[in-house]
């Protein structure tokens, strides 16, 4: 038996719906997760998966299992079937795509070898000054991320610790047994995941340390499958609170069809924000390459791209573009560690969730009015340009002050 993720082959969201002018109000998200799912549910070939799935499941000799679904805004089916029912439904179904289900990971950071601390000095929150939260806050500003969710799509997060108490409203985990996204109590499988809950809203250490998030155990001990991040975004289509996903996964590929699993987020109203990857130069990760996901490099101190930040050019689809997009503080970056204390860790991983801190800044003071369009726009256009190479730094370090 192997899982496989399928879907219609050609129909995409992006090229249906304008993704730009999407809203992230609770009325709009309500409007738009049932537009996309009306899109999915007049798609012929949708149907006509859906029907095939239907009849295989009901032989007495089945052997395939369909996932749950949550909310259908992906377009997919998880089928758990033999390899020959899958080369069966290649032979019968010519407009569907067939994917058996690959690995994908943490994109791991590099942790640096210096002990763990019980509490953090001003100079290490260089990453607040270096994006101007902290001149910003001395000038009056007083925004901290009040009524945004986040979704972490990590390795859990310790709630109970200091940085983080009160600010994890839930905790998600699957449960292999019966295929269900569930509540779980808090848990952090590694650290990563708690590193980054920190640099979102942590009290001292994090961005925006009002925001509230939805812990989403999809990767356990560092790894998963593709069909994880499928099942988690089209549960995350349910939750009219979410308004950014903070994705620091992926696999070293392009895959075209997540291109359009992104796209679907800006089409409800969530922005998926995404590490590059710590390969640097001419490597990056999926998601963060699709063209419809923000994605975030890394720099350090100093004001360069850091060396292992990934970077690259793409050609999919007639669309020529580089990633990533921007560049936020990713080396030697403190933050919250299971059970208590700090340590600093380099990544894209890091800068990610500084990237999402700052997002959920800017859709607290604007939310009625901004659009996934006018959000991206305003985190792009006024970064710092560092000087280097576009294709390394993208606009430039996210700041605070400039994009308020």
């Amino acid at each position: 038996m192997s899982i496989y993720i399928v879907r219609p082959k050609t129909e995409s969201v992006a090229r249906s719906l304008n993704l730009s002018s999407r809203k992230f109000t609770l009325e709009s998200r309500q409007t738009q997760v049932e537009e996309v799912v009306n899109f999915w549910q007049e798609n012929k070939t949708y149907r006509t998966i859906n029907q095939w799935i239907e009849e295989a499941t009901s032989r007495e000799e089945n052997q395939i299992l369909k996932y749950p679904i949550y909310s259908g805004i992906t377009g997919v089916n998880i089928v758990e079937m033999p390899d020959e029912e899958a080369e069966r439904m290649r032979q019968e179904l010519p407009s569907a795509l067939i994917v058996l289900d690959q690995p994908i990971e943490i994109i791991l950071p590099d942790i640096n070898v210096a002990d763990v601390k019980g509490e953090v000095t001003a100079d290490e929150l260089w990453h607040l000054e270096a994006i101007g939260l902290e001149t910003a806050r001395k000038q009056g500003f007083t925004g901290k991320g009040k009524n945004i969710t986040i979704a972490v799509l990590d390795t859990g997060i310790d709630s109970t610790h200091p940085e983080l108490r009160g600010k994890v409203a839930e905790c998600h985990g699957f449960n292999p047994r019966n295929q269900q996204i569930q509540l779980i109590p808090s848990q952090d499988t590694d650290g990563h995941g708690t590193h980054v809950a920190g640099l979102i809203c942590g009290q001292q250490v994090g961005v925006a340390p009002e925001v509230s998030l939805i812990s989403s155990l999809m990767l356990p001990n560092r790894r998963g499958n593709l069909s994880d991040l499928y099942l988690w975004l089209d549960w995350i289509g349910t939750r009219q609170d979410v308004k950014i996903a903070n994705i620091s996964a992926g696999t070293s590929v392009y895959l075209d069809d997540i291109s359009d699993l992104i796209d679907t987020l800006l089409a409800v109203g969530i922005l998926p924000v995404c590490a590059v990857g710590n390969d640097g130069i001419n490597k990056t990760n999926a998601p963060a390459n699709c063209r419809g996901a923000l994605s975030i490099g890394s720099a350090n101190s100093d004001g360069q791209v850091s060396w292992f930040s990934g970077s690259g050019r793409l050609s999919i689809n007639n669309h020529i573009y580089d990633v990533p997009y921007l560049v936020a503080p990713g080396e030697k970056v403190f933050s919250a560690i299971p059970g208590g204390g700090y340590k600093p860790k380099d990544g894209t991983s890091m800068a990610t969730p500084i990237v999402s801190g700052v997002a959920a800044l800017i859709l607290e003071k604007y939310a009625s009015q901004i659009t996934v369009g006018r959000l991206i726009d305003a985190l792009l256009s006024t970064c710092k340009d560092l000087g280097q190479d576009a294709n390394r730094q993208g606009k430039g370090l996210v700041q605070v002050k400039a994009a308020l």
